[in-house]
């Protein structure tokens, strides 16, 4: 099978429908699903699992099943041919660091744009949200909701959203439809790529100011290089490092 002859075209209503149907997804459990878990004493981990990893694991088995409707054969070397799933050359980690420290960079120096956004917006995000994602709190040490959860559940929690939140994303929006996009919008692919993984976080939407330039940098990265693995080693430092010193600054 020829991989990139059999790559379909996404028209730019498509990629509206693709974006847009994960981003209803995430902000029905957030703003329905997790408060109602909350009023009936659900354990916080147990909650966080189903409002924020679920969907994110929905995005990782959606890519293979796209994958499947569109004719492919579920084997390695069709999915790591179709997904750009690549080793990196000495030029693309050289680009891959300069992409992480971008993106980590840019995210602090435009993080008081939370506080315009919330305060000209004047719709401020729900008190039932964790402290780790209300940005109206200031995080040291560990979540208070997570204080009498066992650090080994706290551990496996983390790794696994992490590991499905990076991998449910990329595989879905730099190795599924990128591609995809590439057919339609070619050399401006990106730009719109960008501005679609940027709204398609509107369930944070304090946040999709500093968002953007690192959405944009991403996808011309991507693009550029035809190589997913650049975007998911640079978001995985982004959620790391990132919420890590984070933590540290406001301790």
């Amino acid at each position: 099978m020829n991989v990139k002859k059999t790559i379909k075209p996404m028209p730019l209503w498509e990629s509206g429908l693709f974006f847009g149907i994960p981003a209803a997804i995430f902000c029905f459990s957030i703003y329905i699903v997790m408060p109602l878990l909350g009023e009936a004493g659900v354990n916080p981990i147990l909650n966080y699992s189903l409002t924020l990893m679920g969907p994110v694991l929905l995005l990782f088995v959606a890519s293979f099943v796209a994958l499947k409707i569109d004719g492919y054969r579920l084997n390695w070397k069709i999915i790591k041919e179709r997904f750009r799933l690549a080793p990196l050359r000495k030029r693309e980690w050289l680009w891959t660091i300069g992409l992480s420290v971008f993106m980590v960079s840019g995210n602090f120096l435009l993080l008081p744009t939370q506080k315009w956004l919330l305060d000209t917006v004047r719709f401020n995000p729900p008190d039932y949200l964790p402290s780790t994602l209300d940005p109206r709190m200031t995080l040291s040490g560990i979540p208070p909701e997570f204080e009498t959860t066992p650090l080994v559940i706290l551990i496996v929690f983390q790794l696994s959203f992490l590991f499905f939140n990076i991998f449910g994303e990329e595989l879905w929006w730099r190795g599924y439809i990128l591609p995809r996009q590439e057919l339609v919008h070619g050399q401006y692919t990106w730009i719109i790529h960008g501005l679609l993984w940027t709204l398609f976080h509107v369930f944070w939407w304090w946040n999709l100011i500093f968002l953007l330039p690192g959405a944009l940098a991403a996808s011309f990265v991507a693009q550029k290089f035809q190589n997913t693995t650049i975007i998911i080693i640079a978001h995985l430092v982004v959620n790391t490092l990132g919420g890590t010193i984070l933590m540290l600054l406001s301790s």
